[in-house]
């Protein structure tokens, strides 16, 4: 299982966001991250939404990586997170003035 978060703005000089995520194998941390993000969000959910497809990312590559090497994979592979504002607009696919240039 993994975990991700991110902040807005965080960097007063640069006003980007720093994200973080942590995946868990057998209640042990397998990989973990947290670094500021590359570019400026212009809201709390699209700070999130970066930060969820950089996890979607590295999930998909564990899941490969234990499939590889002969490890059972549980499928899917669950992902908490604590942003409502971007959890509802994935499920819902309503997009807000200050969502709608987000395309993925």
């Amino acid at each position: 299982m993994g975990y991700v978060d991110s902040d807005f703005a965080g960097c007063h000089n640069t006003r980007r966001s720093t994200e973080g995520a942590i995946f868990l194998v057998a209640g042990g941390p397998v990989s973990w991250e947290s670094k500021r993000q590359d570019t400026v969000a212009l809201s709390t959910v699209e700070a999130e939404y970066m930060v969820f497809s950089c996890t979607a990312t590295q999930a998909l590559w564990i899941s490969k990586y234990f499939s590889e090497v002969g490890l059972p994979v549980p499928k899917p592979i669950t992902v908490f997170a604590d942003n409502t504002r971007a959890i509802s607009n994935s499920l819902y696919n309503k997009n807000h003035q200050r969502t709608k240039h987000i395309d993925i």
